[in-house]
This record gives structure tokens, C-alpha cells and sequence, in this order.
């Protein structure tokens, strides 16, 4: 069985985290594939560039791709739906043998198909997909619905057990947030409700980057620090310092960082929405935020600082159980699975 995985993000120098869940799978897939199997990956990397430099990188990336039309895959894997499918579409055309493994995460589906002839000319390209899957319940609906795929293998990237654990080390923040400082993951509203607690003792912690980055010139004066382009060994070290993580995202298909968070012991405050909503019980394994206004962020991150000693250690030991179904054990047993039903 001879293997390609593509995908059109990957780590970077400029961007080590981007795309990290797609390695990590296909370094995981290298071990635990047949020894008569092989696997390749083909990967654009994802850097700083303009809106010019983003076609042109995506032009080169297409042009870099010819050579394995010349190449008999019995199986490509394609990480996210756009625009790549153009390339699968035409090996398929070649091929029509090669069975044809999709992963949508998101945006490529939520962000760039949105109706008119955009949406009916991928609708047609998607028609060479063999296995549709999606990283939660509420996108795999949503690829329904605009595609009129039929999903059924519902898989999410997967969170290594190697790299997320929990460590005993000092907590010093209350609130880590990880991920891009942008509207849909809610980076407002947080920013906004530490603004209305405005309490020096709340000790905060974003990981990440984005273009909403200049809000937090709002809260100048408050216990925050920002780490940008870390590792992920470092971000399981910030993990692991830190009592809750907080994702008040307006729409998140996963939201992987939850389940990391949890591998490592940390309870999450997490949105009512997708993938991050499934991951979270109630007073459980964190708190959910029914509704996304900075006032019930603010209130939910005031209940969750004054929370007794006896109610948070029972959370972080619910955290340590839960969402095990997401390991990268538990994940690459299932791709393996789908690899060789034939």
C-alpha cells in the first residue's frame, strides 16, 4: 500500500505551529504502518506573505505537485478541502483507481465555499472523494449541506500523549488561551472581559498570534503575558503552568486545544459552540459559556477564579479522563482502518 498525504499548511520557521496536528499525524502514521506499506507526504509550508505572495506561493506549490502525477498512489489523504482538491481531482481523472481520504478542519469549507458558482464548481470537485471526514459533528453537517457528501467518519487530528501530559509545576496563570488572536475564536470578547473584571490578581496567559493583537493595549496594566511561536513541548509546559484554559470561540470545528489542555490536567472554559462545546461537561471537565456576550465571559471567568480548592482538583482529575477517544494512538488506528478497508 503506498500512501500520499497533502496538505497546504505545515510548520515553518515563521510559523512552526501552523499546521503542527498534520505532521505530527503523518510522523505517527511512519510508525505504525505496515512494513510493507509506505507513506509520503507533499506539504506547503505556511509563512508571512501579502495577498500576492499567497497566490504566488499556492501557484508554485501546484506547479511542485506535477511530478506525482507521474507516481501510482494507492491512497492520497488530503488535509483540508481548499484548494488542494484541484490537484486530487486531476490524479483522480489519471488514477481512478486510488481511493481518495479527505479531511475537512474548517475553513476550508466554513471560510471559502459560501454559495454562487464558488460553492457548485467545489460541490463538483468533491464528487472524486471516496471517504469525506470531518474533525467534529457540527462540520460534518455543514459539509452535508454544501457539498452533499455523506460523512461518517467523524476523526479529529489527534493529541499526542508523548508530548501532552500533565507535569506538577507551579501554576503561575490562571488563564491560558492558545490559538489566533482573530473574532471567530472569541479573542475579543476575552480581551473585553478582562477589561470589565480589571482585577491586577487574575494572572493571564495568551499563546498565539493575530490580527487582534493591538486589543490587548486595552488591558495594559493587568496580569498578562504573550508568547508567540512556541513549541509544542513549551506550550505543554504553559499548559501544565496554568489552571484553566479559556475558548470562548464563536466557531470552532474541534478546537484541539481543549483535549491537549485536558491530557495535561487543565480544565477548559469553552464556548456553547461545535467542537469545543463536545469536548466540555458541564461543571465536569470546565464550564461552558452559554452565551458569547464579554459580560457572561467576564462572570464565568470570575466563578472560575473563585472557585474552592476541593471543586478544582475535582476537575482537573476529570480533565486527566476525559476525551481519550482523541489520542494519537486511538486516531491512527482508525486512518489505518479506513486505509485498508477497501
Amino acid at each position: 500500500m503506498k500512501i500520499l498525504i497533502i496538505s497546504n499548511m505545515y510548520p515553518s520557521e515563521q510559523k512552526p505551529y501552523a499546521g503542527i496536528f498534520v505532521k505530527n499525524q503523518y510522523e505517527a502514521l511512519l510508525r505504525n504502518i505496515g512494513e510493507n506499506d509506505s507513506i509520503h507526504i507533499f506539504a506547503m509550508q505556511r509563512t508571512f506573505t501579502s495577498s500576492i505572495g499567497s497566490i504566488l506561493k499556492y501557484f508554485k506549490a501546484f506547479v511542485e505537485f506535477t511530478p506525482h502525477y507521474f507516481k501510482k498512489y494507492d491512497i492520497i489523504h488530503l488535509h483540508f478541502f481548499y484548494p488542494f482538491i484541484l490537484l486530487v481531482y486531476f490524479y483522480k481523472i489519471i488514477y481512478p483507481e486510488t481511493k481518495i481520504i479527505v479531511t475537512f478542519h474548517g475553513s476550508d469549507i466554513n471560510t471559502h465555499i459560501n454559495g454562487g458558482v464558488n460553492q457548485k464548481i467545489f460541490k463538483y470537485l468533491s464528487k472524486c472523494i471516496d471517504v469525506p471526514i470531518a474533525v467534529g459533528d457540527d462540520l460534518a453537517k455543514e459539509i452535508t449541506h454544501k457539498l452533499q457528501l455523506n460523512v461518517n467518519e467523524i476523526i479529529s487530528a489527534g493529541v499526542d500523549e508523548k508530548v501532552f501530559y500533565s507535569e506538577a509545576l507551579e501554576k503561575k496563570y490562571d488563564f491560558i488561551f492558545v490559538g489566533s488572536f482573530l473574532e471567530v475564536k472569541g479573542f475579543d470578547l476575552l480581551v473585553n472581559a478582562i477589561k470589565k473584571i480589571n482585577d491586577i490578581n487574575i494572572r493571564f496567559c495568551f499563546v498565539g498570534s493575530g490580527k487582534l493583537e493591538y486589543l490587548l493595549s486595552d488591558i495594559m496594566g493587568l496580569n498578562f503575558k504573550v508568547f508567540k511561536n512556541m513549541s509544542q513541548d513549551e506550550i505543554r509546559c504553559l499548559y501544565n503552568q496554568s489552571r484553566f484554559l479559556i475558548l470562548p470561540s464563536r466557531n470552532d470545528s474541534f478546537g484541539l486545544v481543549v483535549s491537549e489542555g485536558m491530557f495535561c490536567g487543565i480544565p477548559a472554559i469553552v464556548s456553547n459552540q461545535g467542537g469545543v462545546r463536545a469536548q466540555v461537561r458541564n461543571n465536569f471537565n470546565g464550564l461552558i459559556i452559554n452565551n458569547l456576550t464579554s459580560e457572561l465571559v467576564a462572570s464565568t471567568i470570575s466563578t472560575a477564579y473563585n472557585i474552592s480548592d476541593d471543586d478544582y482538583n475535582e476537575m482537573v482529575d476529570s480533565a486527566l479522563i476525559s476525551n481519550k477517544e482523541h489520542s494519537m494512538e486511538s486516531i491512527i488506528s482508525k486512518l489505518i482502518k479506513i486505509y485498508k478497508n477497501d
